[in-house]
Protein backbone atom coordinates (compact mmCIF):
# COMPACT_ATOMS: atom_id res chain seq x y z
CA UNK A 1 0.00 0.00 0.00
CA UNK A 2 1.15 3.54 -0.49
CA UNK A 3 2.52 5.10 2.34
CA UNK A 4 1.92 9.27 2.98
CA UNK A 5 0.27 12.01 1.15
CA UNK A 6 0.02 13.05 -2.14
CA UNK A 7 2.15 15.58 -2.98
CA UNK A 8 -0.18 18.64 -3.67
CA UNK A 9 1.80 21.49 -5.79
CA UNK A 10 1.18 25.15 -3.51
CA UNK A 11 -0.50 27.79 -4.86
CA UNK A 12 -0.10 31.44 -3.29
CA UNK A 13 -2.47 33.30 -1.54
CA UNK A 14 -4.90 35.31 -3.26
CA UNK A 15 -4.18 38.07 -2.47
CA UNK A 16 -0.54 38.82 -2.77
CA UNK A 17 0.72 40.52 -6.20
CA UNK A 18 2.00 39.15 -8.93
CA UNK A 19 5.92 39.27 -9.77
CA UNK A 20 6.36 42.06 -12.51
CA UNK A 21 8.12 40.19 -15.84
CA UNK A 22 11.18 42.49 -15.96
CA UNK A 23 11.92 43.72 -19.74
CA UNK A 24 14.40 42.41 -21.88
CA UNK A 25 18.15 44.52 -21.70
CA UNK A 26 18.24 45.58 -25.12
CA UNK A 27 14.66 46.80 -26.73
CA UNK A 28 14.55 46.17 -31.27
CA UNK A 29 13.02 49.54 -32.33
CA UNK A 30 11.63 48.47 -35.55
CA UNK A 31 11.65 51.87 -37.37
CA UNK A 32 15.57 51.85 -36.43
CA UNK A 33 17.06 49.20 -37.37
CA UNK A 34 20.77 48.63 -36.85
CA UNK A 35 22.97 48.60 -40.04
CA UNK A 36 25.36 46.40 -40.92
CA UNK A 37 29.16 47.27 -40.57
CA UNK A 38 29.72 45.75 -44.17
CA UNK A 39 26.66 48.60 -45.25
CA UNK A 40 29.16 51.22 -43.62
CA UNK A 41 32.41 49.80 -45.60
CA UNK A 42 30.48 49.09 -49.03
CA UNK A 43 29.74 53.03 -48.68
CA UNK A 44 33.03 54.06 -47.55
CA UNK A 45 34.68 51.62 -50.64
CA UNK A 46 32.47 53.63 -53.63
CA UNK A 47 33.40 56.99 -52.53
CA UNK A 48 37.23 55.77 -52.88
CA UNK A 49 36.14 54.53 -55.87
CA UNK A 50 34.71 57.70 -57.07
CA UNK A 51 36.75 60.36 -56.14
CA UNK A 52 39.75 57.81 -57.40
CA UNK A 53 38.10 57.61 -60.67
CA UNK A 54 37.75 61.64 -60.77
CA UNK A 55 41.63 62.50 -59.54
CA UNK A 56 42.71 59.63 -62.67
CA UNK A 57 40.11 61.18 -64.99
CA UNK A 58 41.73 65.03 -64.10
CA UNK A 59 45.26 63.91 -64.27
CA UNK A 60 44.97 62.04 -67.68
CA UNK A 61 43.54 65.10 -69.13
CA UNK A 62 46.05 67.63 -68.24
CA UNK A 63 49.11 64.97 -69.12
CA UNK A 64 47.61 64.79 -72.69
CA UNK A 65 46.62 68.49 -72.57
CA UNK A 66 50.31 68.73 -71.96
CA UNK A 67 51.59 66.03 -74.57
CA UNK A 68 48.99 67.63 -77.65
CA UNK A 69 49.49 71.04 -76.73
CA UNK A 70 49.43 73.06 -79.95
CA UNK A 71 47.70 69.94 -81.82
CA UNK A 72 44.00 69.66 -82.04
CA UNK A 73 42.68 66.73 -84.05
CA UNK A 74 39.60 67.92 -85.42
CA UNK A 75 36.88 65.29 -87.27
CA UNK A 76 36.12 65.81 -90.64
CA UNK A 77 32.93 67.52 -89.61
CA UNK A 78 34.92 69.98 -87.91
CA UNK A 79 37.43 70.67 -90.49
CA UNK A 80 34.97 71.62 -92.93
CA UNK A 81 33.12 73.94 -90.18
CA UNK A 82 36.70 75.77 -89.71
CA UNK A 83 37.08 76.09 -93.17
CA UNK A 84 33.75 77.64 -94.03
CA UNK A 85 34.55 80.22 -91.48
CA UNK A 86 37.71 80.83 -92.76
CA UNK A 87 36.40 81.11 -96.23
CA UNK A 88 33.62 83.40 -95.10
CA UNK A 89 35.83 85.65 -92.82
CA UNK A 90 38.41 85.96 -96.06
CA UNK A 91 35.18 86.92 -98.13
CA UNK A 92 33.50 89.65 -95.86
CA UNK A 93 37.55 91.29 -94.99
CA UNK A 94 37.73 91.19 -98.94
CA UNK A 95 34.21 92.97 -99.38
CA UNK A 96 35.06 95.87 -96.58
CA UNK A 97 38.15 96.32 -97.90
CA UNK A 98 36.56 97.15 -101.60
CA UNK A 99 34.00 99.16 -100.09
CA UNK A 100 36.76 101.57 -98.10
CA UNK A 101 38.30 102.27 -101.22
CA UNK A 102 35.21 103.76 -103.06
Amino acid sequence: MAQGKLKVKSKPPQNSKKPQNKGSAFSKRKNAPIQSKKHKFLEDHKLKQVITKTVNKKNEDDLRKVAYEGQTKLSQAQLAVQEHHRKQAQNSSASEAGSSKA
